[in-house]
């Protein structure tokens, strides 16, 4: 009763879809196939089951902790900072800005469970992707992710900075969708 009462509620509930006709951050690892039709489509053909929608909940919580432990600790001085670049029409949000030392950086926060972050000794490739692009976009040469494990609090850190043998290919992948798009040709590579 008390499960399909919350089911129910968040199948019904308003969606908050994140914008079409642009590229988002964390959707950049995808194939130039794939990202041409997220830029078109943008989320509001996806649909999530119950579960898949309490563990991006769950996700949303853990940001909004660790991001007011950093702000408690004084050290996390932006929140949900936006990211936008117009020429390569990027748009989304960073966790958050932090200083340390007097040193600025970009936070990007990640949460995940055992399986996986017992697995993790260096940042996942997406992840380096994503925090590229809002180093670029921010002009913020550093960065930090910072994971949790969701089964037990246990936190990683990982400092990078920008690598543009990271970034270049990306550009260079949004600039090849973006011709796409301007011609209609959809783009067949899976690259």
């Amino acid at each position: 009763m008390i499960i399909q009462a919350i089911d129910n509620y968040l199948q019904t509930r308003p969606r908050d879809d994140r914008p079409k006709r642009c590229f988002h951050p964390s959707s950049l690892h995808l194939s130039a196939h794939d990202l041409y039709h997220h830029y078109l489509e943008g989320d509001e053909n996806r649909q999530f089951d119950s579960r898949i929608l309490r563990i991006f909940d769950n996700g949303h919580t853990v940001h909004r902790r660790l991001q007011g432990y950093l702000t408690d600790a004084g050290i996390l001085k932006q929140v949900e900072v936006p990211v936008e670049n117009e020429e390569y029409e990027i748009r989304g949000h960073a966790d958050g800005i932090i200083a340390i030392n007097g040193t600025s950086g970009v936070l990007e926060i990640k949460s995940m469970n055992s399986n996986q972050f017992y697995r993790v000794y260096e940042p996942k490739e997406d992840h380096l992707i994503q925090v590229n692009v809002y180093m670029f976009c921010l002009d913020i040469p550093r960065a930090c992710l910072l994971y949790e494990c969701k089964d037990n609090q246990e936190l990683k850190e990982f400092y990078v900075k920008r690598d543009m043998s990271i970034l270049n290919p990306i550009l260079e992948k949004i600039k090849f969708v973006q011709e796409c798009l301007k011609t209609e040709a959809e783009p067949v590579n899976p690259n």
